[in-house]
């Protein structure tokens, strides 16, 4: 659902991720410039944005004060849907670290108000009643999510590392935390997002809203047009 990726995708953050920009990383859920009204309890000064693109705009200097923001699921998410217009909700428990290594931990109930412009839901009401809790309280949501999604230390996906073009032009790190990083040139984090892999295929999420995909053969990943090797940390 939307919902789930909207805050598991959108809101994430790890360390090293580049700066956050909030129409680059989060466009895909929103008409940036269109009507509509934004609230979250914990928002700078307790503000109500009547744009997205607002709204965005006062979460980009406490977002980057942060050094990551993680999440999971604790309730839901559950949906009325219309051919229109659709209403979900669900609950979600955050851990937010900042630079200095202070954590907060929040448990959330979201509530989105949906809108189809007859292409993609979009939303226009938003509506975050967060409260801070304890680590301990939100401990074992985390818990639970490392076990469904399957990730495993012991057995990482053999694909995980740096791939480049015969040239060097294009590198493209796929990390561990399901995160990749791809460079053009001098351009580094040119394209960034999530990926998933399932076999021998790979499927991309980027941050401004496109997706890709690409097919590992023989050790080549083929993506895009391109032909990509797998850089050796010694090169």
């Amino acid at each position: 659902m939307l919902h789930e990726t909207w805050i598991l995708d959108g809101w994430e953050r790890a360390p090293g991720d580049p700066a956050f920009v909030f129409a680059k990383k989060l466009a895909r859920y929103y008409d940036l410039e269109g009507p509509g009204v934004f609230y979250d309890d914990l928002a700078p000064d307790g503000k109500t944005a009547r744009r997205a693109i607002d709204y965005g705009a006062m979460w980009e200097g406490p977002f980057n004060n942060m050094r990551s923001a993680h999440h999971a699921i604790s309730d839901g998410p559950d949906a009325i849907i219309g051919n229109s217009v659709a209403s979900t909700t669900l609950e979600f428990v955050a851990r937010l670290e900042a630079q200095d290594g202070a954590v907060t931990a929040i448990r959330d109930r979201s509530q989105l108000g949906w809108q189809c412009d007859g292409n993609r839901w979009v939303i226009r009401h938003e509506h975050n009643s967060a409260r801070i809790v304890t680590e301990a309280e939100i401990a074992p949501y985390f818990q639970q999510t490392e076990e469904q999604s399957g990730m495993s230390e012991i057995q990482p996906s053999p694909y995980i590392g740096m791939w480049v073009t015969a040239d060097n032009h294009v590198r493209q790190e796929l990390r561990p935390d399901g995160r990749y990083a791809e460079a053009r040139g001098n351009r580094e984090n040119a394209y960034t997002g999530r990926y998933e892999i399932e076999g021998n295929r790979i499927e991309y999420w980027d941050d401004s809203g496109f997706t890709a995909d690409g097919e590992f053969i023989d050790g080549i990943l083929h993506h895009g047009g391109m032909i990509m090797h797998r850089q050796e940390n010694n090169q």
